[in-house]
């Protein structure tokens, strides 16, 4: 099944009267779990979807490069996805393009940022901002695309006033504030605040819909008290044992000259059997399902499921 109205169905998460969490990955089996796992929406994040590909987050791949990854992405879960759109990848013309490509590849929604290029992380140092009527153009020029294409796709104005050089509090404000006035931005996003005071004052000076993150900030508050102080979304990174775990049993592995560690891996994997953490292999994301396989040789090729376990009847199913 495709999901029909992404940006519909991530507008409405955006607009819940409750914090949503929202996981957030980088390839398209993360979008599958956060499905499997039952959430409403999933991110997929620009730097660590760099990182999956072996490129820092700098903003070298191309609006085509990106998109691709968003499409295969989307078409691996049934949610709509929510995605990082950088500066819009270049001049006005540019920005409209990418909202009509980001629609195509069945997207819900992106954010903008109002770095000037080249744009860097959030959060590191060096990061310049462009003036206010540019990043007030950039986003009216993705605004007047959404109305053309899909009036329901999200538009996200992110601000990186805080981090950036001679910025803060203050300054963030100032442009989420020009933003939602000046613009039809959907949403106001604050990136790298450093406590959760901070975020607290943005979100009370700002009309919502808005969210403010830092990685520091995850998880130090619960849903109850995000949603008091008007946090629209709360994105999680669920996948950064992914990166942590591997390099961890990496190094356990060429620290003892042994494939052991692996089988000790293996053996805690197997304790999950029969609990809510039991994914054997991870087959279960994959898309068409296995089932939905055997039930379509069955339909169009009578008798190729019983011939396949009689063939294989000895095979595991490990892989």
């Amino acid at each position: 099944m495709t999901l029909t109205a992404p940006g519909k169905a991530l507008r409405a998460v955006f607009e819940s009267e409750e914090t949503a969490l929202m996981p957030f990955g980088s390839l398209p089996i993360h979008a599958a779990m956060a499905q499997h796992a039952g959430f409403g929406a999933f991110q997929l994040s620009g730097g660590m979807s760099a990182w999956w590909q072996g490129i820092s987050d700098v903003g070298w791949l191309t609006l085509t490069e990106v998109v691709d990854h968003a499409k295969r992405t989307a078409r691996a879960a049934d949610i709509p996805v929510y995605c990082d759109a950088d500066t819009g990848f270049g001049a006005p013309i540019n920005v409209q393009r990418t909202v009509a490509e980001f629609i195509d590849a069945g997207v819900g929604g992106i954010h903008i940022e109002d770095q000037r290029e080249p744009k860097k992380s959030g959060g590191v140092a060096g990061i310049e901002l462009v003036s206010d009527a540019e990043a007030i153009g950039r986003l009216n020029a993705a605004v007047d695309a959404r109305d053309k294409h899909d009036e329901d796709f999200v538009i996200v104005a992110r601000t990186d006033g805080y981090g950036a050089a001679g910025g803060g509090v203050d300054e963030a404000i100032r442009r989420a504030q020009l933003y939602k006035a000046e613009t039809g931005a959907d949403v106001i996003f604050f990136e790298g605040m450093h406590t959760w005071e901070q975020a607290e004052l943005a979100l009370k000076e700002t009309p919502g819909p808005a969210y403010a993150v830092s990685v520091g900030l995850i998880g130090r508050k619960t849903v109850a008290e995000m949603t008091a102080l008007g946090q629209a979304i709360q994105p999680v990174p669920f996948v950064l044992p992914g990166i942590h775990e591997v390099w961890r049993l990496l190094a356990d592995v060429k620290e003892s000259g042994e494939a052991t560690p692996f089988a000790e891996y293996l053996d805690r994997m197997g304790a999950d059997a029969g609990t809510d953490y039991d994914v054997g292999w991870g087959a279960m994301f994959g898309r068409p399902s296995t089932d939905y396989v055997r039930e379509t040789e069955e339909k169009y090729l009578p008798g190729s499921a019983q011939r396949d376990y009689d063939n294989n009847a000895h095979v595991g199913e490990h892989y």
